[in-house]
């Protein structure tokens, strides 16, 4: 395991240097890939505002990566707008530790059923 997150749902698999990952919502000076599961992905940072030009522009993403809560949006609006883009893949949500986090995975899941939704808590530094 990552010494630096932790897996809520325990379904992440090996990404690869080939991978490609968006990350949303991300401030440029938050590393949130360092010691993350996508850390060896190419990561590409972009606003909520950019996502659909963004999986526009790379079809092939292998991994969607947001905070719970970002600038203008939640796990749940990028979701949908996931879905609306005909994206079906990998979404990783970056958490704080929270008491029930598989009611959030449910509810992102019922709402976009072609999501593979995983929440990644990060441990504290």
């Amino acid at each position: 395991m990552f010494s630096h997150w932790i897996s809520e749902d325990r379904q992440s698999s090996t990404l690869t240097t080939h991978a490609i990952a968006l990350l949303i919502g991300f401030d440029q000076e938050d590393r949130v890939e360092l010691g993350m599961p996508f850390a060896v992905a190419r990561c590409e940072r972009m606003p909520f505002a950019l996502l659909h030009a963004g999986l526009a522009s790379a079809p092939w993403t292998d991994l969607v990566v947001s905070p719970l809560v970002g600038p203008g949006f939640d796990a749940m609006d990028l979701a949908y707008q996931l879905s609306l883009g005909g994206y079906r893949g990998r979404y990783m949500v970056v958490t704080p530790a929270l008491p029930r986090p598989e009611i959030i995975r449910s509810e992102i899941a019922q709402l976009c059923p072609g999501l593979q939704v995983e929440l990644i808590r990060r441990a504290r530094h």
